[in-house]
């Protein structure tokens, strides 16, 4: 069985490949399931800081995510 990607964890700003799709799915799972900072996001996934605030920052350009004032992500 396959792993199941978010659909939008495709992004149209940079190249797409398994294993981002995976982290971006991740992150758009923790963010549904309530997560709002991206330390929290971090802490949730096991995924490096640096990482979730790259693929947030991705994630933003392409309208998939907000940043709220702060630090908080929508």
């Amino acid at each position: 069985m396959g792993y199941e990607h978010e659909p939008q964890s495709y992004l149209t700003v940079i190249r797409n490949v398994n294993r981002r799709f995976k982290t971006r799915t991740l992150i758009i799972k923790a963010l549904k399931s309530g997560c709002t900072n991206i330390r929290e996001i971090s802490n949730i996934t096991s995924v490096n800081y640096q990482t979730v605030f790259k693929h947030i920052k991705n994630m933003e350009r392409d309208g998939i995510v907000i940043r709220r004032k702060g630090k908080s992500v929508k």
